[in-house]
């Protein structure tokens, strides 16, 4: 009996039409496999062999970023970094995909405490403090100076009493006045010290004598310094510039005495806080509680009576109060406030422009200090829950990742590690490279001329190599100098804030160019940092671990896609291994339309093993269809073998 071949009339199965992501049912035709709900008899033969395999990851590429070298190698993903100059507050350990020229990512990191990274390739432990002078008062001011031999001193406040405070020596400065201590300034080796009874000032540890009496009235805060070569001297809401006076002492500051110009804001409740200096100009800091602004001042000295003009030149946002300025080197005001440390820029006509807070911490940031191309800022409670002082480079301007703004590079630095006074009364003693300052009521603290700290960190940003894709950590080498004069210990730190310690480099095991094996954390993960614990010597303090550079190596964390090539069979009369006949005059036409509709649309279609009832989501890499004979004889008739590359996208663990 011949078999009756012909068209159905209806689908029974569940394909028809450029459905997207359909599938489809098994009925009484055995088909083999099924691609987006259109079904097919399997053509695998020796010259259409079904393959299955591994997608490649890496795709060859021409590398011309601004950072080549790490990216362009085959095999491993790297990221690396051998210089941590420009400082902390890095988020991320990767290039700035908006701004590719600026390098700032693989110079900087993300926190540290104790360690001086501002030498290029080198990070090492710093210099420590002190514990030299108790103090008994909460005002505290301090002051450095070179004394007439030549040695570096300072002098300090701690209430109505003034000393001279050397390495060795520790020296009681008769104040001779009865008045509440205000401010302490100095300019060379003559201090002024401000009292709620007027200016009193000597040379080095003479005894001083009352040089100004105050303006009228009572006194409730005051600030002085030495700027433009006169003494600039603010009681309450009123400013005062004079000479130093050597004649007629005391001379009263009560205008229009001794032609000394003078001005009083027009608000009683104002009250000034800090005063500096600049190439053109004073500046003076001051508040009312809520509204903080920066005066510029210019006197001008030519007429027979002094004149005095002034201009607001900075206004701080509303609620941040100036606690201190510093003017440094004629083109920087540095500005510590309640809210943290700005750096302000001066212009050609002495007008200040300031930049957004490099660093805020809670209790905001105070007195400071500046040496070389650095300035020093105090706060409290910032270096881990004790209190010490930032350092800012101004000679590192770095543009953030998230919101390229200009910023100047930045690292927590000395601190005191029993004290969570206030860090005030920052200077430096003499000329020298040695720190000094204040924690309120409490110490008054001088860096060792060698004595490092015990021990000092640095953690990495987020090395994601710049991808959210998860990535299997596999390794970590570091280098330092051999043989090592101290230790190192390396960390890692995880996704889930975990702290997990590696190795501790010795004198007697330094690290050499080898990789450490890194099993724990498992698995993938986004990202991971790293944290260097550098400690110095075990019998030479002067010297300890340094770190020159680390590299990570990582590879791709991803479940690897398949890539899957079926050849199918696609005519217009088909026999599945039963034996069983199924199709029409055009079928093969109406598939391959449908087919090719469903490869154009690009999406996410199901792939299914029929027999075994396996599905698996897939996109059409790519298809070809062949036929090998000539059409059928009426002409029209299409026959032959569909093969299609698909690649799957939703694999599991």
């Amino acid at each position: 009996m011949a078999d009756i071949v012909h068209r159905i009339p209806f689908e029974i199965s569940s394909f028809g039409g450029s459905g997207v992501g359909g599938s489809y049912g098994l009925q009484n035709y055995a088909y083999d496999y099924a691609v987006g709900g259109i079904p097919f008899l399997s053509a695998t033969r020796d010259q259409w062999p079904y393959t299955e395999g591994m997608a490649p990851i890496r795709k060859d590429q021409f590398d011309n970023s601004a950072e080549p070298g790490e990216q362009s190698l085959q095999g491993w993903w790297l990221r690396s970094q051998s210089s941590f100059a420009s400082g902390a507050g890095v988020l991320y350990q990767d290039p700035d995909t908006q701004n590719p020229y600026v390098r700032a990512f693989d110079l900087r990191f993300a926190d540290s405490l104790g360690v001086d990274s501002w030498t290029a390739g080198s990070l090492q432990l710093l210099r420590q403090m002190d514990n030299r002078v108790a103090l008994t008062s909460s005002f505290n001011r301090a002051s450095g100076y070179v004394d007439p031999s030549g040695a570096d001193a300072a002098f300090y406040m701690d209430g109505g009493n003034l000393f001279k405070v050397t390495p060795s020596a520790l020296t009681p400065i008769t104040l001779g006045s009865i008045g509440t201590p205000l401010d302490l300034a100095s300019f060379g080796t003559r201090y002024f010290a401000l009292m709620t009874d007027g200016i009193w000032s000597g040379i080095d540890t003479a005894a001083a004598v009352k040089m100004y009496s105050p303006p009228a009235g009572t006194i409730i805060t005051g600030t002085i310094a030495f700027a433009k070569d006169r003494i600039v001297a603010a009681f309450n809401n009123g400013i005062y510039f004079a000479p130093i006076a050597t004649a007629g002492l005391p001379v009263t500051l009560n205008p229009p005495g001794a032609g000394i110009p003078f001005y009083v804001h027009t608000d009683p409740n104002w009250r000034w806080v800090s005063i500096s200096e600049g190439p053109s100009a004073i500046y003076a800091a001051g508040t009312n509680g809520t509204t903080s602004s920066i005066f510029r001042f210019v006197v001008d000295t030519q007429p027979a009576t002094p004149t005095m003009t002034q201009t607001v030149t900075a206004t701080m946002p509303t609620g941040e109060v100036i606690n201190t300025i510093y003017g440094y080197v004629g083109s920087f005001l540095g500005i510590a406030s309640n809210r943290g440390f700005r750096v302000g820029e001066l212009d050609q006509g002495g007008d200040v422009s300031y930049g957004p807070l490099l660093f805020s911490p809670a209790s905001g940031c105070q007195s400071i200090t500046g040496f070389d191309r650095f300035m020093w800022v105090g706060s409290k409670g910032a270096h881990d829950g004790f209190s010490g002082l930032f350092r800012v480079d101004l000679g590192q301007g770095i543009q953030e990742q998230s919101t390229q703004a200009l910023r100047y590079a930045y690292a927590r630095d000395v601190y005191a590690p029993t004290d969570t006074a206030a860090a005030i009364g920052v200077t430096r003693l003499g000329a020298s490279n040695r720190l000094i300052f204040m924690t309120q009521q409490d110490t008054l603290y001088i860096q060792s001329a060698t004595v490092l700290y015990p021990e000092g960190y640095l953690k990495t940003g987020r090395i994601r190599f710049n991808t959210e894709e998860p990535k299997l950590y596999k390794f970590v080498s570091l280098r330092a100098p051999t043989p090592l004069q101290g230790e190192i210990q390396f960390s890692l730190l995880d996704q889930t804030g975990a702290t997990i310690p590696y190795i501790t480099y010795s004198p007697t095991f330094s690290p050499s160019s080898g990789d450490v094996g890194t099993p724990q954390p498992p698995g993938p993960q986004n990202w991971i940092a790293l944290q260097f614990t550098l400690r110095r010597g075990a019998s030479d303090t002067t010297v300890g671990g340094v770190l020159n550079g680390w590299q990570v190596k990582a590879l791709p964390g991803s479940i690897r896609q398949r890539i899957i090539q079926h050849t199918f069979l696609l005519l217009d009369e088909e026999s599945d291994r039963a034996g069983q006949r199924q199709g029409y005059d055009g079928w093969t036409r109406q598939r391959l339309e449908n087919f090719k509709a469903l490869a154009r649309a690009g999406d996410v279609v199901t792939f299914q093993e029929l027999a075994e009832d396996i599905s698996s989501l897939v996109v059409i890499d790519d298809w070809k269809y062949t036929q090998l004979g000539p059409p059928g004889p009426n002409g029209g008739a299409l026959g032959g073998y569909l093969t299609v590359t698909m690649r799957t996208v939703a694999e599991s663990t």
